[in-house]
């Protein structure tokens, strides 16, 4: 019996729980999903984008709210609602209107919101428009072995506009699906701030975070110590046969490209190289916090059109294997977390360069290679500047000098120099000798100052230290006894008063004299954090019964509600007060109602202190000179208080000047200390 032939087509049924299996193929983690709405908003022509986080447990909330373009109708039907489809202004445009190279161009907005949380609420509305669109979508529902994806429904309705001011669009995710730690907040800080080549102009896009939870991450993302990296490069290649290099702060030079030829296509690099030793790094910046930043930001990325591709640049994605190559040459060679780069690409230079269909990584091809062979070139150059900059050759010996006298002191063989080039050069040479030669004595004598003051200073030192031991003992031995008095004496309540009285007077005492006690060997360089405006309240109720005898107030301004708190060693910074308010009474003694202000404020990066008094104040043609060794305006004085000070304060890595502004009375001491903060703001 001959079987009937069928025949027809068919289609494919998806279910609802496609959408969550493809989801969890394309959007990684949280971190990612949120990348994946920031980029949404750029493509929206959206000039601010702002993560922000609410509450905690099971009623955090996370809202994405930018400025753009804004959906209609049409657009969230018909593009939004369309799983794989784009809003992106058609198949046939790359770019928006205001030029932006488009980014999101697979349509995984609405995979980022599910992957975030089980409920998202979307709210928009279009520039001009009096209406906003409202949409509701429950995400549990899509994921069902038994209905069809066209089976679930979510409601939108379009409203008078009560929630989006002007234009733009609210994205408001309830239900998350994972609890936010410090860790997730870090590293979204940080995927964000590198979101962007840092060289862009980011002015016409910004990226804010601001969560109640975690405060120290809120704000606009900065891109930390690039500025002060100890080496840095830039090269170009022009897609031909031609790279242009320039490193540090040296002149661009040509070079040809003699290899085989590069099919990558035009590409920039910025390296940024880093030397991990302590005392290198604590030029960079406070050391706990440069080699954190540093953990972060190392590697290098990748850009196309200005906006990074994934994950070139992660913590540990050694893409250029820089590791292994260093195992061969550890001493001349960079490490992966010693190298901070950025590569600039482009979709219509370098069409060879390919997204992988996740969107998170580049398709290994020739070009590919290519692009890795260029950047070997441009790490050898930063290289051999790091070689030269740490290992300088030794100097050649002018001609006409002994062998002996090259470890005479440096005046003297510069003037055995003069003495040889006399009547051979030109006056202009012999006059620029004796100018090195002057100011080399002029140093050397400043020196000798210095170490004067400090031998005096030392001297006085060891004496005190010697002095608060016994004082600290005796102080222990008369409260003990004070002890024992009143419990023998309890009975007469006439001597309880000033027994208290007694005893508050050798708890100051006990107080001063702890500024006294020697710094730990070795840790006068070592930062602590510090409350800066509780270190300086405590400071002001230690010697308070001084100023008291002196006739003086002193008042502490900051801001209200807000922590400050920097990174110096905290008796350094008690030494640096008592020298500035030591200062301030020698020079208030006279002065009608003196005063002494101690006003906090703090910039992106450093926390500063004003330190002034309404006293005669500090004349311009001094203001530098006041930090020398012994130079002091006071009669009898050592001139040595205010050199230690910026000492002191240097180790930490701040500063300290005098601020001239004839509008003030008085003396001002600009103090700047690091500023203890988020890594990623």
């Amino acid at each position: 019996m001959t079987a009937e032939v069928q025949h027809g087509f068919a289609s494919f049924q998806p279910r609802a729980r496609l959408l969550k299996l493809i989801g969890a193929e394309l959007i990684s983690d949280e971190v990612v999903a949120v990348t994946e709405l920031v980029k949404n908003a750029h493509d929206a022509d959206a000039t601010i984008v702002t993560i922000r986080f609410k509450g905690a447990g099971e009623e955090a909330r996370v809202e994405v709210i930018d400025d753009g373009l804004g959906m209609d109708r049409q657009t969230l039907l018909s593009g939004w609602m369309e799983p794989a489809g784009s809003t992106k202004l058609g198949a046939s445009r790359r770019v928006t209107a205001k030029g932006r190279r488009v980014l999101g161009e697979k349509g995984l907005g609405r995979f980022a919101a599910d992957k975030l949380g089980r409920k998202l609420e979307l709210l928009s509305r279009r520039k001009g428009a009096a209406a906003e669109i409202h949409a509701v979508f429950d995400w549990d529902l899509f994921d069902s072995d038994t209905h069809m994806l066209s089976d679930i429904e979510s409601r939108w309705e379009i409203r008078p506009a009560r929630e989006i001011r002007s234009h733009g669009t609210l994205l408001r995710i309830d239900g998350l699906r994972t609890q936010w730690t410090e860790r997730m907040f870090r590293r979204l800080s940080t995927r964000l701030a590198r979101l962007r080549c840092p060289f862009e102009d980011r002015a016409d896009f910004t990226i804010r975070i601001e969560s109640d939870a975690f405060p120290d991450y809120s704000g606009e993302l900065a891109s930390g110590f690039l500025d002060r990296a100890p080496y840095h490069m830039d090269a170009t290649f022009n897609g031909a046969d031609t790279v242009r290099v320039s490193v540090g702060s040296g002149p661009s030079a040509v070079h040809r490209w003699n290899g085989p030829s590069l099919t990558c296509g035009p590409v920039r690099a910025r390296l940024y190289a880093f030397d991990l030793e302590t005392e290198s790094l604590s030029k960079v910046g406070p050391r706990a916090e440069a080699r954190a930043w540093l953990r972060e930001w190392s590697g290098v990325s990748v850009y196309r059109d200005g906006f990074r591709v994934w994950p070139y640049g992660e913590p540990h994605d050694d893409w250029l294997r820089l590791d292994q190559r260093r195992v061969n040459n550890p001493v001349v060679r960079l490490s992966n977390n010693q190298v901070v780069g950025f590569v600039e690409i482009t979709q219509d230079g370098n069409p060879e360069l390919r997204d992988q269909t996740n969107r998170e990584g580049i398709v290994h091809t020739q070009a590919f290679e290519d692009l890795r062979r260029f950047l070997y070139f441009a790490l050898q150059m930063i290289e051999a500047e790091r070689q030269a900059v740490r290992h300088p050759t030794a100097s050649r010996k002018p001609r006409g000098l002994a062998p002996a006298d090259q470890t005479a002191p440096a005046d003297d063989r510069l003037a055995l120099l003069l003495s040889t080039v006399n009547g051979r050069l030109g006056a202009q040479l012999r006059g620029a000798l004796s100018e090195s030669r002057e100011q080399r004595t002029q140093e050397a004598q400043q020196h000798r100052r210095f170490l004067d003051g400090y031998t005096e200073l030392a001297a006085v030192g060891q004496a005190a230290l010697g002095l608060s031991v016994e004082a600290h003992v005796a102080l222990s031995q008369l409260t003990s006894a004070i002890a024992d008095l009143r419990a023998s004496d309890s009975r007469r309540a006439k001597g309880a008063e000033p027994l208290a009285a007694v005893e508050q007077h050798l708890g100051v005492l006990a107080e001063r004299l702890s500024m006294l006690s020697a710094i730990e060997a070795g840790t006068v360089r070592r930062r602590r954090t510090i409350e800066v405006g509780a270190e300086i309240e405590s400071f002001r109720r230690i010697f308070a019964p001084l100023m008291a005898a002196r006739g003086t107030r002193m008042r502490l301004e900051q801001p209200e509600d807000v922590v400050i708190r920097a990174e110096i060693n905290p008796q350094s910074f008690r030494r640096v007060l008592h020298i500035l308010l030591s200062n301030s009474l020698d020079w208030l003694h006279g002065v009608d109602d003196p005063v002494v202000l101690a006003s906090v404020k703090v910039t992106a990066s450093s926390c500063e202190i004003l330190f002034s008094d309404n006293g005669p104040g500090i004349a311009a043609e001094v203001a530098e000179r006041i930090f020398e060794p012994m130079f002091s305006l006071k009669e009898g004085g050592q001139g040595m208080g205010l050199t230690i000070a910026r000492h002191l304060v240097k180790l930490a890595g701040g500063s300290v000047h005098a601020v001239i502004d004839r509008r003030r009375r008085g003396a001002t001491i600009r103090v700047a200390l690091p500023r203890k903060r988020s890594r990623s703001t």
